[in-house]
């Protein structure tokens, strides 16, 4: 074969190759095609940085929408369930999307969320964790407990543990009884550890309610078990009203400013106002800065003093705004001639407490103080400013005290009454005017006391006090047992009564040198006249040469009748020294 043949035989070969390569490379371009021929996918848009956030028995979903397009429907599917809600189910702010679960059970989740816009195109899917709690979830959380209570110069708080006990705890309500007997609802909020009570009543109510979040980010709040507490019994206590008074020092601001009339209802327990200034403390006009002095009748750690004043929405103009609480026991060298703080220094009162009150927007105030270093009788109110800054009116005062005594009676106020039926006490030369209260026990012969003389058991005597006031307590001295205990009383009595008015007992008082010849008076001569058993005590006179009786609370008196009714010997009776504790003490008018 030459080579022309051969070149034939080979470009024919090329050419069947070429022809086998067009049909297989046409046959698998119609396959590839085939696919998109049939037309493009379009997906919705879709959520994005999704999250479940926990509820009680629900759940939120909540995602981003800057990647939501025409998106319509949201379909949420966990478990076997499929759920379908339309876009407008849930709400959109700030660019998120929020969507409620409801009715699910307490577990944890694996929800599978998908958009679909309006034809009906679908989102990717995506897969996102949460969690559903309920009862068991709030069984499990502890409510914030009280730690304890404090007392405190600016007021009484209730003191918890930490922030929170569960710290899904969002705050505590705490609802506790004040001294008007009504129920006070305040809030510890997570980081608060205290809470100030206002008014609390001792001994009352008080109960705490722990509000806790549905889990971490959690959407609900629910209200744990609440616990039950028993308010502190306060360290001090109101004063008595009827045991104080003002005293109408010189230099005080008596407050009948416009016919005001304070002695009469600044302590009555009213702090009510109805335009009449009669029933008010009035300083009057142009006198701030002044004072007023006020006996408590009482010895006292003074703690609290509240202040009421006129409704701020009636006039607040009179109303208080910077005032000074000052103290002393006594009143000896007490005086001052101004208002001048220094003068009050030098005079020796002590300052307790200076601050401003809110005499603007409050009709009621309180101010605390610590305890004082001494017990203090008496209480100076220094008012420095008031809302008009002219004149300040006051409704109702009230103290609050701690350690609080009765007062220990001022001796120089005693007198003999020396009634017709009393024995005077002056036999052998006994002198009781001068030695029965001059604050001495020494015995060194029979002037220096009282002496009944000889057959004078039962026997009485009666004593004026120089101030009315609730008898507490009597103590008394007798002739010391190892000189001569036979006058020693074994039985005594106390009488009381307000006024002589038709007071006096038969028979009439006799006597021959030093031996009583008139027959005694009776118990029941006494009731007759109007006196009342107030007190009485058996005593060992014959060991011992004092006696303390204690006297049941009662009224106000100011004269007490003193009965021995029997003595050690039978025949006389002694006393050296007798000393009386009480409430109050109001001077005779």
């Amino acid at each position: 074969m030459n080579n022309r043949n051969k070149i034939k035989i080979l470009v024919k070969a090329f050419l069947a190759s070429i022809l086998i390569l067009w049909n297989v490379s046409c046959g698998d371009i119609d396959s590839i095609h085939e696919e998109y021929l049939q037309g493009e996918n379009i997906y919705a848009g879709k959520l994005d940085t999704l999250i479940i956030r926990p509820g009680f028995y629900r759940a939120q979903l909540e995602g981003q929408t800057q990647f939501l397009g025409s998106s319509n429907q949201v379909i949420v599917e966990y478990e076997d369930q499929t759920d379908i809600y339309a876009l407008e189910d849930g709400t959109i702010e700030n660019g998120i999307y929020s969507l409620i679960l409801p009715n699910l059970d307490e577990k944890s989740y694996e929800f599978t969320i998908t958009t679909q816009d309006p034809v009906g195109n679908l989102s990717v899917s995506q897969v996102v964790a949460g969690s559903v709690v309920g009862d068991i979830f709030a069984s499990d959380q502890d409510p914030r407990e009280v730690e304890d209570f404090s007392f405190e110069p600016d007021g009484d708080y209730v003191n918890f543990y930490g922030n929170a006990e569960s710290e899904y705890v969002l705050y505590t309500l705490i609802d506790y009884e004040n001294n008007s007997n009504q129920m006070i609802r305040d809030t510890a909020f997570y980081d608060d550890n205290r809470v100030k009570l206002i008014d609390l009543k001792p001994l009352g109510n008080m109960q705490t309610t722990s509000v806790i979040q549905s889990g971490l980010h959690g959407i609900d709040s629910m209200a744990l078990e609440s616990l039950e507490y028993t308010l502190p019994d306060l360290p001090y206590s109101e004063l008595d009203k009827n045991f104080i008074r003002l005293v109408h020092m010189p230099s005080d601001n008596p407050g009948n400013y416009n016919n005001a009339n304070p002695d009469d209802y600044l302590f009555d327990e009213n702090s009510s106002w109805n335009g009449d200034d009669t029933f008010s403390y009035h300083s009057g006009l142009g006198s701030i800065p002044f004072h007023f002095t006020v006996d408590l009748g009482v010895t006292t750690d003074l703690r609290k003093v509240k202040l009421d004043m006129i409704d701020p929405s009636a006039n607040a103009n009179n109303n208080i705004t910077e005032i000074q609480i000052w103290g002393r026991d006594d009143l000896d060298f007490a005086e001052t001639s101004s208002s001048d703080e220094a003068e009050f220094i030098n005079a020796g009162w002590q300052l307790l407490y200076n601050g401003a009150i809110d005499g603007l927007n409050e009709q009621s105030q309180s101010v605390m103080m610590p305890a004082a270093s001494t017990p203090k009788r008496y209480i100076r109110v220094r008012v420095a400013g008031s809302v008009g800054g002219d004149s300040a009116q006051l409704t109702e005062l009230t103290f609050y005290g701690e350690n609080t005594e009765p007062l220990r009676l001022d001796k120089s106020l005693f007198n003999m009454a020396n009634m017709p039926s009393d024995n005077p006490g002056t036999f052998y030369g006994a002198n009781p005017s001068s030695y029965l209260w001059d604050n001495s026990n020494f015995w060194s012969g029979d002037a220096y006391g009282y002496h009944s003389g000889e057959n004078s058991v039962p026997g009485h005597f009666t004593l004026d006090l120089g101030v009315a006031t609730q008898l507490t307590k009597a103590y008394f001295d007798f002739r010391p047992t190892w000189n001569f205990a036979g006058n020693n009383p074994t039985e005594l009595e106390i009488w009381a009564r307000q006024d002589l008015d038709s007071a006096e007992t038969l028979p009439v008082f006799e006597s021959a040198g030093n031996n009583v010849t008139s027959s005694p008076v009776s118990s029941a001569a006494f009731e007759n006249a109007g006196w009342e058993l107030i007190a009485q005590q058996s005593i060992d006179g014959a060991n011992t040469n004092s006696a303390e009786i204690q006297i049941p609370v009662g009224d106000m008196y100011r004269y007490i009748r003193i009965r021995y009714a029997s003595t050690v010997g039978g025949s006389g009776c002694q006393f050296i020294e007798m000393t009386f504790h009480g409430m109050g003490a109001f001077p005779l008018d």
